[in-house]
């Protein structure tokens, strides 16, 4: 029988942890970003990384406020403005909202209501209410004449983005920043207009953007970095969001009108992932809101696609364009596949989208994260069959992928835990700590104790009264077991792809099994071990076995124990290859093309 596999951890600094949460749709949407949400501090290595990426916003250029608000003013910050090699280099400033935005959005999210939560946050708030435009939007150039064509010259070179697409871009991911403003600070009248100001601009644009009669016109444009397919579509996610925060229908309708004119555009492979999956998250926004269906089928239909057609690499990332074959990755658009495999586990329940969120998170997320803490582009070596290994080179994407970085970790910390009346659930085998009102809950791992065992997870509730707990039973794990504080066996019942006790408890050590698997090349378990000839990846608990170089050797036998692997050079991920060329392909000839073109760089 075939498994999908799903690794996890995978270290970038030395340490990472995660959470969970599946609540009622209703009880989410109400309370998710709330300032009386869960504190939950992650652990481990995944909590090293989040750690590194929330301090990275410390130091510059995120600790200059004109860095910051120039996509907005046009100003010129420094001297190193154009020197791409310099930290204050400040390109992208006709993306206007870009930069901007996606800092208020993460500042606004981590604030908890208090507006010193960094420096520039307020200043930058503040730049946003005077540069508004009088039509609702933002644009550093000047002001847009609307209805003239799009004003994309094509080429690879920026200087010929023109101005529409890239403020259009740069607008959407603004709004996202407002409207969470808005819900963490709701008495501020001033940031309530402007977010429902630029709301309206994108409806007063539905008649030309939304256009049946100039679809040519939004071809010619392309689908990449400024492209009208990338660009356009993504203000649904704000709009939506705006929507379902002040209750005026006007918004999610603007948002469902794009929805259903971005069906014809709606393809892959396309030149850029991220604006794809922004799109997707969108869509699955607007099924939690109008409980259509249809929403839900798209995403659902696109999730297989990229899967079984190998867009997404067995390390559980996607590359930066949406292609089997580029040289390149991006932290934004993996952060993009992570935020939307946690929203669709969210409001479905399967099992599925929890386990491609974790290999994500332990696999290619992590190896994405620069030694400074931020996210960027690394090399990805690809053959045609799609992505087998990692380069050496990456560079931090200041404008873009250390934000959704943060993000990601926000988006993570979210999804940790969920309660319900009797049950509490738990998505992730995660070191974590989150307090609410009900109290405190601890999840802590450590390695397994017995032969067969990968790692043990205690969940405790300190002091709460107790509840059923329910892990999911995790694709690498061949099984789960329970014991209680005195190590005595605990009785579990199984349902759906979790396992739940069967008596409310205060504290529980769940014990996941297995040992070394193999996979195909497209994430399916291989029941009876790798095929005779085939290249294949492995894995140990949630994450892959990688070796340094571009290529591994094959074990002699199977199975095979991890010591042996090890013994070859093959390792569960560590974070020492975030700065070495590595391979997580075994059985690949060292031959082969591949892909290294790494010209273009934006979002």
């Amino acid at each position: 029988m075939k498994r999908m596999l799903i690794a996890v951890v995978v270290g970038l600094m030395t340490g990472l942890t995660s959470q969970a949460a599946e609540k009622p749709v209703k009880e989410y949407i109400a309370h998710a970003d709330a300032t009386d949400a869960p504190r939950v501090v992650l652990g481990g290595e995944v909590g090293n990384a989040a750690a590194a990426c929330a301090a990275r916003l410390r130091f510059a250029p995120f600790d200059s406020l004109p860095w910051l608000r120039a996509d907005l003013t046009g100003e010129k910050v420094t001297e190193s403005d154009d020197q791409w090699d310099h930290i204050m280099n400040r390109p992208f400033k006709d993306f206007s909202g870009d930069i901007s935005g996606r800092f208020i959005e993460i500042m606004a999210r981590d604030s908890r209501g208090d507006m010193v939560v960094h420096p520039a946050f307020k200043g930058l708030l503040d730049a946003v209410l005077k540069h508004q435009r009088p039509g609702g939007y933002l644009c550093a150039s000047g002001v847009i004449n609307w209805s003239k064509p799009i004003d994309y010259a094509g080429g690879g070179d920026m200087a010929k983005w023109g101005r529409m697409m890239p403020a259009l871009w740069g607008n959407a991911r603004l709004l996202c920043g407002l409207v969470e403003t808005m819900r963490a600070f709701p008495s501020d009248t001033a940031i309530d207009r402007a977010a429902r100001g630029l709301g309206d601009f994108y409806i007063s644009m539905l008649p030309r953007f939304n256009d049946p009669q100039r679809v040519a016109e939004y071809n010619a444009a392309g689908s990449y970095a400024a492209g009208y397919v990338t660009c356009w579509f993504p203000a649904m996610e704000g709009l939506v969001k705006l929507g379902t925060l002040t209750g005026e229908r006007k918004y999610r309708d603007a948002a469902a009108t794009m929805a259903a004119f971005y069906k014809q555009f709606d393809t892959i492979p396309v030149d850029h992932a991220h604006g794809m999956l922004c799109n997707q998250v969108s869509l699955v926004l607007l099924y939690e809101a109008t409980r259509d269906a249809s929403y839900l089928g798209r995403v659902e239909k696109r999730w297989d696609e990229l899967v079984t057609g190998g867009y997404v690499n067995p390390a559980g990332g996607i590359l930066e364009k949406c292609k089997v074959k580029f040289g390149r990755d991006e932290g934004c658009a993996i952060v993009d596949w992570l935020r939307l495999n946690l929203v669709l586990g969210r409001v479905t329940g399967n099992t599925r989208y929890w386990a491609m969120a974790e290999r994500t998170l332990h696999n290619h997320f992590l190896q994405n994260q620069t030694t400074k803490g931020g996210f960027g582009h690394r090399h990805v070596f690809c053959d045609d069959d799609g992505a087998y290994g990692f380069g050496r080179n990456i560079k931090e994407s200041t404008w873009c992928c250390t934000y959704h970085g943060e993000l990601g970790f926000i988006n993570l910390r979210q999804h940790l835990l969920a309660r319900s009346r009797d049950v509490l659930t738990c998505n992730f085998a995660l070191d974590f700590t989150a307090s609410d009102a009900i109290g405190t809950t601890t999840s802590l791992l450590r390695p397994g104790l017995k032969a067969g065992e990968v790692v043990r997870q205690r969940v405790s509730l300190a002091g709460q009264p107790a509840t059923v707990v329910r892990v999911r039973w995790p694709l690498w794990a061949d099984g789960v077991t329970a014991v209680d504080a005195t190590d005595a066996a605990l009785t579990l019942e199984a349902k759906d792809g979790w396992y739940a006790t069967a008596q409310p408890v205060n504290e529980v050590e769940f014990i996941f099994t297995g040992g070394v698997y193999a996979e195909d090349r497209r994430c399916t378990r291989l029941s009876h071990g790798p095929q005779p000839g085939k290249p294949f990846v492995m894995g140990y608990g949630p994450k892959l076995l990688a070796a340094e170089g571009r290529t591994a050797a094959v074990p002699a036998t199977w199975p095979v124990t991890l010591d042996k692997l090890k013994a070859q050079g093959l390792e569960p991920f560590p974070a020492v290859f975030r700065c070495k060329d590595c391979c997580f392909v075994v059985g690949k000839s060292a031959g082969g093309s591949d892909s290294n073109n790494t010209k273009e760089n934006k979002h």
